[in-house]
């Protein structure tokens, strides 16, 4: 098995033989729900960060019952996966306020341990601001130390200096290496398709950090030759919230492109801003997971999403943008609509898709992406 079957291989699954191995010998694994939740801190408190997924989903009926049919579809995916019981090999999950979809995760997620008496004990309700300030960086500061408290209080634990340390040079070196993998498909030989991006990102949320870094090392090693472009592809930049279908995106890019730049929570966000190691542990770990790249929770950081969209199209030599978001999702509608405005004042073309998660449709997918593509090929001589 090479590098990338083992990676495809831990994307598609809920569970894997890395943490079935590291359960074995004594370690806990603590589900998160968002990119803004620290894997520094529940890594220092002894535990494997393990980002929730709805891979390997059989729909949402028992996850139905608890949402309504309106709500975002990889809510009620991931919550039918808890329901079944897909997640009980837990000993926490780490909720946030990301969206009131996500945030209504708690609650349901409390009544199911009560009904069923099984799965996950810790469940801990992180809030996190929606604006970037001196005052929230302190109230988000404040919030880390009432999960540190939380954790330390449930499992009996204490959370030290020197392991929150390490654990901060470890995460920094994951996402130096995955930041490396990034910046390679700025070149005309991109070694990484959307698809294999999106199942790296997946993999590396789900096995132990130090196991990360080894597959890091290996795909960095792999890449360095690899091209996974054909001639005449045309260069996306994809924004989405969670996007974790690879075969979605393997079939918009198998219509005659590759994806080189994102803005995806399993994306660049994943690799966006180290933390300061020379600081303070804690207000430094608030300050890195405040004010990396956003998402559209972040009211008043659309600037910055910007800037970055505009140094990624000229950077990576975009053609042509998706932005692609799942029905019922406020937050990245009103995002499509201004990254509309920003595409068509830099004179790239967008296409905006709405879908349900695991919802079919391939073929009217398949249509548009086509009838796009044709569209941004027949405008390249004219921009040239």
């Amino acid at each position: 098995m090479n590098i990338f079957d083992e990676i495809e291989s831990i994307a598609r699954s809920t569970d894997n033989p890395h943490l079935e191995e590291a359960r074995k010998h004594g370690r806990k694994v603590m589900g998160y729900l968002c990119s803004y939740v620290p894997e520094e801190i529940l890594h220092a408190a002894g535990f494997i960060p393990y980002r929730l997924r709805a891979v390997e989903s059989q729909g949402t009926d028992k996850g139905d019952r608890y949402f309504s049919a309106l709500n975002c579809s990889f809510v009620r995916h991931c919550f039918d996966k808890a329901v079944r019981g897909d997640f009980d090999f837990l000993d926490g999950v780490i909720f946030f306020n990301g969206c009131d979809h996500s945030r209504r995760m708690y609650d349901n997620w409390w009544d199911l341990h009560r009904e069923r008496k099984t799965g996950p004990g810790f469940l801990h309700m992180l809030v996190g601001p929606h604006k970037i300030s001196q005052s929230a960086l302190n109230r988000f500061t404040e919030e880390l130390g009432k999960l540190i408290a939380s954790l330390e209080n449930f499992f009996g634990i204490t959370i030290s200096d020197k392991s929150l340390h390490n654990s901060i040079c470890l995460y920094n070196e994951k996402r130096s290496l995955l930041a490396q993998v990034f910046a390679m498909r700025k070149g005309p030989q991109t070694p990484l398709t959307g698809a294999e991006s999106i199942r790296l990102v997946l993999a590396l949320n789900a096995v132990p950090v130090d196991k990360a870094i080894s597959l890091l090392e290996q795909v960095l090693e792999a890449c360095q030759t690899r091209a996974a472009n054909k001639p005449g592809d045309l260069r996306l930049f994809i924004a989405g919230g969670c996007l974790e279908e690879a075969d979605h995106l393997q079939l918009i890019e198998d219509q005659g492109a590759i994806v080189v730049a994102d803005n995806l929570c399993l994306g660049a966000r994943s690799v966006h801003t180290p933390v300061e190691e020379d600081m303070e542990f804690v207000p430094a770990i608030a300050r890195r997971y405040l004010t990396h790249l956003s998402c559209p929770r972040m009211v008043n950081d659309f600037e910055t999403r910007s800037r970055c969209f505009e140094e990624a199209i000229r950077d990576f030599s975009v053609d042509a943008v998706i932005t692609d978001k799942l029905m019922f999702c406020d937050l990245w509608g009103g995002e499509a609509f201004l990254l509309k405005s920003e595409a068509n004042r830099l004179g790239t073309p967008i296409l905006t898709l709405e879908r349900e998660m695991h919802g079919g449709g391939d073929g009217q997918v398949q249509t548009r992406v086509q009838a796009f593509f044709e569209k941004v090929a027949n405008l390249k001589p004219e921009k040239a």
